[in-house]
């Protein structure tokens, strides 16, 4: 099968007749509203995807068709099988026989075309083409009238791509969405923006936010973030309690929170900011999650029995851990300019690839309970789930980099006995507090921050366990402290690069601009595109309230261990 990519004709967006700004100015006047008219409206957007949106909508309410609007759903028919479909019954309606023959024809020459589309976006999943992928996607929408499809492709837009190539599909979304899911839409728009640092592009939007009165909440989350940019801290907070954003849905309570607790932060009063912090915890908790679940299954794997480590000739695979907000987004993305290293950022491939390999029927092992060959699958899963993230095809080193995969090293040892790690080292009282500062989609080990013990808990718990595995000086191992890699940049670039077996390059003194090019994944993203001008970030003794005795007592020993005190 042909690459996706190389079959895919953009679906045009916005062109001259209606820029992007100017269908952004339409949000008002159009999104809040599924009336006759404001599908007629739609229709003058240039937007093949919203097009069909609002002639769906206008054949359902049985509005006839004039000239004006028939002419348009012509052109859009040669687009999109579900607007075919529909058409025909109006068509019928009008006694336009000669039309009807016309969209017959259209489906004729497209049913083949229609087929392909659906393979070429299974290849495009499975490859991880992500441009490929929105616009198959889009396509898809058009021939089925399946809105998943639409949303789909913004959620791959906002996750996967620069966000000046996702943009419009994510605006796209707002025009074609319930009006009672338009607050949502608008939130994952700005949230975008946010997360980008386009701050421009963000307060442009500002004055439509504010026109939209029955979307109180991302219009009170619009004027915060800009009191924030402002660094009109004292404001911020006094808007966000008389604004009643702090009593928000649960869902934008953990948003609504952070911003809180920043500010306080900000101004200097440390213990109200901790109070916000820990009512975005408490909003973002999940009972289906649980640190000490997390913490089981970790002992579980590590208990595995098997007579001999299995064998692995991936010696170009090393993986990137340490514990998250160490600063392995930073170094991700300087080895990630040097034209002969891989980076793939946090694909779930290890723990992803667990339960099938564990549970999936197997001749050689129908009941499940030989484990070496159990083993070997997920050694063979994993690497083929990596793979489909390497996009540099000349690369000689390929990096996995998942900080949490760390807490797996006792049962990593069993199928990557050879392995090599780069390991990140920051002072253990600020990993924890900024993990617990954090904003984070919940699952086993992100539940753990949400309050600091299960924090302190499993900081302890990661290094307990790497540091048993190995307990002095490797040669598998390269250590880099973030202290010194923001003070002494080139030098433990070129440990890592040694370490690595790939040449220098000056490219890997340009990440920022390199970084700046890239789809937002971590929140440590916003502070590497500042660069090196950031310093050292540390703010834990400003905290230093949070962390009681037994909280001292499992980080102490790892100050002291790694020269922090």
């Amino acid at each position: 099968m042909a690459s996706s990519s190389q079959y895919v004709t953009e679906i045009p967006a916005f062109p001259a007749e209606v820029t992007l700004s100017q269908a952004i100015g339409l949000i008002p006047k159009i999104a809040q509203s599924t009336t006759e008219s404001s599908m007629i409206d739609r229709l003058r957007i240039h937007d093949p995807v919203i097009r069909v949106f609002a002639l769906a909508n206008l054949l359902h309410m049985q509005r006839r068709f004039d000239d004006e609007i028939l002419t348009i759903a012509m052109h859009v028919a040669q687009r999109s099988a579900y607007i075919r479909q529909l058409l025909v019954p109006q068509l019928l309606t009008l006694f336009r026989f000669d039309l009807i023959e016309k969209v017959m024809k259209m489906e004729q020459q497209s049913l083949e075309k229609t087929t392909r589309v659906r393979g070429l976006l299974m290849q495009s999943q499975k490859d991880n083409d992500y441009p490929a992928q929105v616009q198959l996607l889009e396509l898809m929408y058009l021939q089925t009238g399946n809105m998943e499809y639409v949303e789909e492709a913004a959620e791959v837009a906002r996750s996967r791509l620069f966000w000046k190539d996702g943009f419009k599909h994510i605006l796209r979304v707002v025009f074609v969405r319930d009006t009672t899911k338009l607050e949502s839409a608008l939130f994952q728009m700005l949230q975008v923006l946010e997360r980008e640092g386009a701050k421009g592009e963000f307060l442009s939007l500002l004055p439509i936010m504010n026109s939209l009165d029955e979307c109180r909440m991302v219009r009170a989350y619009a004027i915060a973030q800009k009191l924030f940019w402002e660094e009109k801290y004292k404001k911020c907070v006094e808007f966000l309690h008389s604004s009643n954003a702090l009593e928000a849905t649960k869902d934008r309570l953990p948003l609504m929170s952070n911003i809180a607790a920043k500010c306080y932060e900000k101004l200097g009063q440390y213990q109200t900011a901790a109070e916000w912090y820990s009512s975005q915890n408490k909003a973002q908790m999940d009972d289906r999650f649980s640190p000490r679940v997390f913490i089981d299954g970790l002992n579980e794997r590590a208990a595995i029995q098997i007579p001999k480590p299995l064998e692995d000739p991936h010696h170009n695979y090393f993986i990137m851990t340490g514990f998250p907000r160490s600063g392995t987004t930073l170094l991700e993305n300087a080895l990630n300019a040097h034209p002969k290293v891989a980076t793939c950022e946090e694909t779930s491939s290890l723990i992803g690839s667990f339960a099938p390999a564990f549970s999936a029927p197997m001749e050689r092992d129908p009941e499940r309970k030989k484990a070496m060959v159990r083993l070997a699958y997920h050694q063979k899963l994993y690497y083929e789930n990596l793979d489909r993230y390497v996009k540099k095809p000349d690369a000689t080193a390929v990096i996995d980099k998942t900080p949490i995969i760390s807490a797996n090293i006792k049962y990593m040892e069993k199928i990557f006995p050879n392995k090599r790690y780069i390991f990140s080292i920051r002072h253990p009282y600020d990993v924890v507090l900024s993990n617990y500062k954090q904003v984070y989609t919940q699952n086993g080990a992100m539940s753990a921050f949400n309050e600091m013990y299960d924090a302190c808990t499993l900081y302890n718990k990661v290094m307990s366990d790497w540091f048993e595995v190995f307990p002095g000086e490797t040669d598998r191992v390269c250590y880099i402290k973030y202290d010194d890699l923001v003070k002494d940049f080139e030098e433990q670039m070129q440990r890592a690069l040694k370490f690595l077996n790939v040449e220098w390059t000056d490219e890997v003194m340009n990440f920022v601009e390199h970084a700046q090019k890239r789809a937002v994944r971590t929140p440590s993203y916003e502070n590497v595109r500042k660069g090196l001008t950031l310093g050292v970030q540390t703010s834990w003794q400003k905290f230093d309230f949070l962390f009681d005795e037994e909280c001292r007592q499992l980080l102490d020993p790892w100050v002291d261990r790694f020269g922090y005190s």
